[in-house]
């Protein structure tokens, strides 16, 4: 468990991109002893760039590997299905697929794993968020001032909540608007007071929810087994947590889904399964931003 690794620089619109090409130039540009060419080739700030290189492994774009001559940044799969079709993170799967992995990232984004997987909340205050994550932190052995998790909230607000001046199709710095504000899935509701909200099926690509339905239970999908659609509302790190979304609209994606022969649909006195049908679900996500690019 972390907190507070990223310097309180919330993640921007454009620090996915930069995260990227910085890789590409140099994978081992994030090493400690590279830090004054990582500011001169990338442009930020010493603080920011080692906020570039956490939010990277926070949302499982890259892992690190430690080598001899420093640390080496290795892209996961799906750094490169969005370098070949998305850099500049403009599709909602996109964003989606980066929210679901904080979500789930529970050593790394503690907080963001906390807040949508374990706390039973949907609306709640900033004093109320502290002293429940505080508290979920203490009954984990981890001793922290309520000061850092304040921190914490914060940055994690800002990830996906801006100033309600900014829009993003006008302003001038990308790197103020927050990265994932497009989904609205967290809203503020009054001062200091904010919501979880659900996303609706039009919100959620087909492809990108199949896909992380399959990668959520990697081991029922790879061997072509089935599980109960209660489980995907219900248990932490389903997307029924980290989405939000509710059942009757899962259930019209989940037949859409059936009809693309994804996925096969059971019903057993009652209770509904998806059965995993031996289809390519890694490779769904390269499918999502080749069609849409048709």
């Amino acid at each position: 468990m972390v907190v507070n690794k990223h310097g309180s620089f919330y993640m921007r619109s454009g620090w996915g991109t930069k995260i990227i090409q910085a890789v590409e130039d140099d994978d081992m540009i994030f090493t400690p002893s590279c830090e004054q060419e990582a500011i001169d080739n990338i442009g930020l700030g010493r603080v920011m760039i080692k906020a570039l290189r956490y939010w990277s492994d926070a949302m499982m774009l890259t892992h690190e590997e430690k080598e001899q001559g420093g640390i080496r940044l290795v892209p996961e799969p799906i750094y490169n299905s969005i370098l070949q079709h998305d850099l500049y993170f403009q599709r909602q799967g996109s964003l989606l697929l980066m929210h679901r992995n904080l979500a789930l990232n529970e050593e790394n984004a503690t907080a963001w794993y906390w807040l949508f997987n374990e706390w039973k909340q949907n609306t709640f205050t900033k004093d109320k968020f502290v002293e429940g994550f505080h508290s979920y932190l203490s009954v984990n052995g981890m001793k922290i001032k309520k000061a850092a998790v304040e921190k914490e909230f914060n940055c994690l607000k800002n990830t996906y909540i801006g100033d309600g001046k900014f829009d993003k199709n006008s302003i001038m710095d990308e790197d103020t608007y927050p990265f994932l504000a497009p989904l609205q899935i967290l809203k503020e509701t009054g001062k200091n007071s904010y919501e979880k909200r659900s996303l609706t099926g039009k919100e959620v690509p087909l492809e990108i929810l199949i896909y992380a339905i399959a990668m959520d239970n990697v081991d029922d999908s790879t061997n072509g087994r089935q599980i109960n659609i209660d489980k995907l509302m219900e248990e932490k790190g389903q997307i029924g947590k980290y989405f939000g979304m509710k059942y009757s609209k899962l259930l019209e994606l989940l037949v859409e889904a059936e009809n693309k022969k994804y996925i096969n649909l059971n019903n057993n006195f009652g209770n509904r399964f998806i059965e995993f049908n031996g289809y390519d679900y890694a490779g769904l996500v390269d499918k999502y931003y080749v069609d849409k690019e048709r």
